[in-house]
């Protein structure tokens, strides 16, 4: 399945489980995102933007948080630029009226572009991971606005895929 094609699937399942799972909450959030360990050997800082969904609670006192991202990474070496795109659901709580944490797996595809020996090479590739975020609650003029960090884990046997995206954003 091509990206398209998967994040127009992902965008409506999200939208029709938003509706039957009873959505409380809509935000977007743009930010940067940091590849760490392995991931920074061919990745430099980027940028990230997520659209999450959050419902009412649904396991117990905790509600799910539905969530598209896109991260876009510049390369280096001979990788020129890492493409991420991701699906996940976490688990959500609060801490208090202020801070709050999400933590759940999710489904990633990267698109790395780059040279080999003179030619233009194009590497896709499909991984399952988990993310964990913590964030704080802040207000901006009259909406509610969020300011998080999330740790992200994509699974590679022998490869440690980790990156660090901080997120702005507004609940809608």
């Amino acid at each position: 399945m091509t990206r398209r094609g998967t994040l127009a699937l992902a965008t409506t399942a999200l939208l029709l489980l938003a509706g039957t799972a009873h959505a409380q909450r809509a935000s977007l959030a743009v930010g940067v995102a940091s590849p760490i360990s392995d991931f920074s050997n061919g990745a430099s800082s980027g940028f990230d933007i997520a659209f999450h969904v959050r419902t009412d609670p649904i396991i117990g006192p905790f509600p799910l948080r539905i969530e598209i991202g896109y991260d876009q990474f510049p390369g280096k070496g001979a990788v020129s630029s890492t493409a991420l795109s991701s699906q996940a659901v976490s688990v959500t709580g609060d801490f208090g009226s202020i801070f709050y944490w999400a933590a759940g797996p999710g489904y990633y595809q990267t698109t790395a572009k780059g040279t080999i020996l003179g030619h233009q090479v194009t590497d896709q590739l499909q991984y399952f991971g988990t993310q964990a975020a913590l964030g704080v609650y802040i207000p901006v003029f009259r909406w509610n606005g969020f300011l998080e960090v999330s740790a992200v884990k994509l699974y590679e046997p022998g490869f440690n895929l980790v990156y660090v995206p901080v997120r702005f954003g507004i609940r809608l």
